[in-house]
């Protein structure tokens, strides 16, 4: 046999795993709803043969209707108590049980009764729930109530030999029903202590994945900044000298004073996206109408939007009260209106506006230019990754994250020739601020 044989066999022998409150409710709940079936079944048969059997005795019937009520009792117990201790509570509805069980084996006085699969119940719960030992004298319990009801009336001496052999066979059922619950119970054990240990393996797995992809996306984070400032400095670099050859003349030298104000204003351009994408603070949500931030990022990019030769919408929408950082919001939408308007073709038209949705509310922004390439869309929002020839790479960076900030995202909405739109979500409920 192998290890996993000799854990098989150990866990029949030993005690079973620690009962967890949760499970034994289930489990519990559902003994009680035996319990209750069987006690339903044997009145029913009771009546059905009651020419063969008589009349229910009143003492059977008043042990058995309180025995009802009790575990209805039981059942409501279970629905709501965080103070059970299911190990000593297992151990209790065990012998309640067999307690239960002798009451009606002395009640019967010993006549040949079919109340004997009561003890069935017990010894499916000490399966379940007992160390081997307490299986063990559970299963000699109800085998010795069994052969109690037989010895009762008159004593040994007037017991019938067949009687005793029903009794002996009854007591080997109980003992070969528990030997095969608790060889299905103590595989279910080893199949969920493999679960948990797949579990575990997953979670360690998945945070080590999750600190890896943080390291490689702050290397290539670090990669794309060095190479966005290594073009316009190297620019700068030559331009300087450049400007420092002899017998440069005064129009070369003003070209590369130029493109030196230019490579500067680049990189000034490039440090203040970055800041602005990796200083996130947590938004200062205030209750405003929509139409607010909308018109104030309307009115920062309008003069750009003229000098591009292009036509700016604002969609009219009801006076919407929702809860938003008004400086975040705003910016978020001047880096989609700016990235609109790049992408826009001289004479066509920028439309923005907001939409109310059971979540919340969603900010657009759509121009009338050409599709994003499909593979352009995966990358979308990834830091320092452009198209444009002087973009910086961080417009939709800056925007999503702001989104996420507020619990919210950045969607690319529409995606088709001349009708290109994206979606802020924001939800109405403030969620934790969590930065991207």
């Amino acid at each position: 046999m192998g290890p996993n044989s000799f854990d098989f066999v150990a866990g029949i022998w030993g005690s079973p795993p620690p009962l967890e409150l949760g499970a034994f409710r289930r489990q519990n709940s559902l003994l009680i709803l035996l319990s209750l079936w069987v006690l339903l079944c044997l009145l029913g048969i009771h009546l059905v043969f009651r020419p063969i059997l008589g009349a229910l005795a009143a003492p059977i019937a008043l042990a058995l209707g309180i025995r009802f009520l009790l575990l209805l009792g039981e059942l409501l117990l279970m629905s709501g108590q965080a103070w059970i201790r299911p190990s000593t509570f297992a151990r209790t509805t065990v012998a309640v049980h067999l307690l239960f069980a002798f009451i009606l084996a002395r009640i019967n006085s010993g006549q040949e009764s079919h109340y004997v699969v009561l003890l069935v119940i017990p010894v499916l719960a000490s399966a379940f729930w007992l160390s081997l030992p307490g299986m063990a004298a559970t299963v000699l319990a109800a085998s010795a109530l069994t052969l109690f009801q037989v010895w009762t009336p008159v004593g040994p001496a007037g017991g019938v030999l067949i009687e005793y052999f029903e009794a002996t066979t009854v007591a080997l059922i109980f003992l070969l029903f528990a030997i095969i619950v608790r060889l299905l119970v103590v595989q279910q054990w080893h199949q969920e202590a493999e679960v948990r240990a797949g579990m575990e393996e997953l979670a360690r797995t998945r945070d080590r994945l999750v600190q890896e992809e943080k390291l490689a996306a702050i290397g290539r984070l670090s990669g794309a900044i060095a190479h966005e400032i290594r073009n316009p400095v190297a620019m700068i670099r030559t331009a300087l000298m450049a400007t420092r050859r002899p017998g440069a003349s005064l129009e070369s030298r003003e070209e590369f004073f130029d493109i030196l104000a230019q490579e500067s204003l680049r990189l000034e351009r490039l440090t203040e996206d970055f800041l602005a994408y990796a200083r996130q603070r947590r938004p200062d949500r205030r209750r405003m109408d929509i139409a607010t931030a909308l018109g104030s990022a309307a009115g920062l990019v309008r003069a750009r939007v003229q000098e591009a030769g292009l036509e700016l919408e604002i969609t009219p929408s009801a006076n919407w009260i929702t809860s938003y950082d008004p400086f975040q919001i705003q910016q978020a939408l001047l880096n989609l209106l700016i990235n609109a308007v790049e992408a826009t073709p001289r004479g066509r038209r920028i439309r923005m506006g907001a939409r109310k949705e059971r979540s919340g509310v969603v900010f657009f922004v759509e121009n009338e230019g050409a599709a994003i390439p499909t593979a352009v869309i995966a990358r979308l929002g990834e830091p320092f990754f452009t198209t444009k020839p002087k973009g910086t790479g961080l417009g939709l960076a800056i925007a999503r994250s702001l989104a996420v900030g507020h619990g919210g995202d950045l969607l690319l909405e529409e995606n088709r020739e001349a009708c290109i739109r994206f979606g802020l979500k924001i939800p109405e409920e403030e969620s934790p601020w969590a930065p991207s």
